[in-house]
């Protein structure tokens, strides 16, 4: 039966990732004439993942974004102070394994493997230049919520649950610093930030199409679903899952509007406050500009 799961889990994930792939190019008919315009850019201009980076970086952590990176700090203090993230918990380690591994075990696979497959397939793989376009927007989305996501576990260092340990206290225990616990250990969850910025990315950057904005959204849900109710509960709490999930959704949104707005042929107004690194052989730093 184990092997026969594994063997499921394998073929679905597969089958999974080709369809994924596929629909975030799904084609629809033109709406207006922005739409038709927008098409016709998207396969001229060839766009790589370095571009805006800096800016993207920058304001994806200081921009509106910083909103749902303190919902998401708030909404865990809520749910960690209220038990709400013991009671999930339990109600994960309660549940029968074979049902769970066959509802969850293919989300987690995808979470720990598609942030890598499917940017990777869309801009390196595929001879579609509107696809190679989409895949770029998602590297750079992906990339940005795994640093950031990186940063914020080395500092919380959260204790994950623990089907038969699980309590109050256990759900509440972060050890701040630097690498308290490493980067395997804390907050907020890895797998539902990455898969969220990079889904949300491509939703953002293709925004004129509405079955791709709501399968990316769909997407997003069942890997932090899985993070949370998979492997009997012991990969996250909920609000790590919910926590990460505002966050790098958006992430890569705003990177994918950045993207998108170029793409129409918008006017990108320039940020007012922009910090560029500086390295000479004799003068290291960085160069702080304010446009008034």
């Amino acid at each position: 039966m184990t092997r026969l799961l594994t063997k499921f889990r394998t073929h679905f994930t597969l089958v999974l990732f080709t369809a994924f792939a596929s629909f975030a190019h799904a084609e629809t008919p033109a709406a207006d004439s922005t739409s038709a315009d927008s098409a016709a850019i998207d396969s001229a201009q060839k766009l790589s993942p370095f571009d805006h980076l800096g800016h993207n970086m920058l304001l994806s952590a200081f921009g509106w974004p910083l909103g749902f990176h303190m919902l998401g700090g708030a909404l865990t203090y809520k749910f960690s102070m209220g038990n709400n993230d013991l009671m999930v918990a339990r109600f994960a380690a309660r549940q029968d394994q074979l049902v769970s591994g066959i509802a969850f075990g293919p989300g987690m696979m995808m979470g720990t493997f598609f942030p890598i497959l499917v940017p990777g397939y869309m801009y390196f793989i595929s001879d579609n230049r509107a696809l190679n376009n989409t895949g770029a927007v998602a590297v750079q989305a992906t990339a940005v919520a795994f640093l950031y996501n990186n940063i914020l576990k080395a500092i919380s260092a959260r204790e994950h649950p623990d089907a038969e340990l699980n309590s109050g206290e256990r759900s509440r225990d972060f050890k701040w610093g630097f690498f308290r616990r490493g980067v395997f250990y804390g907050w907020p969850s890895g797998h539902s930030m990455t898969n969220a910025a990079m889904a949300m990315s491509i939703a953002s950057y293709n925004r004129d199409k509405p079955l791709v904005v709501a399968g990316c959204a769909l997407y997003a849900g069942y890997i932090a679903t899985s993070m949370v109710l998979g492997a009997k509960g012991e990969a996250h709490w909920f609000s790590d899952a919910v926590a990460g999930t505002l966050m790098g959704a958006s992430i890569g949104w705003y990177i994918g509007s950045v993207f998108y707005k170029e793409k129409i042929g918008e006017k990108r107004t320039p940020p007012k406050v922009t910090i560029a690194p500086l390295f000479y052989n004799d003068t290291k730093g960085a160069v702080l500009s304010v446009r008034i």
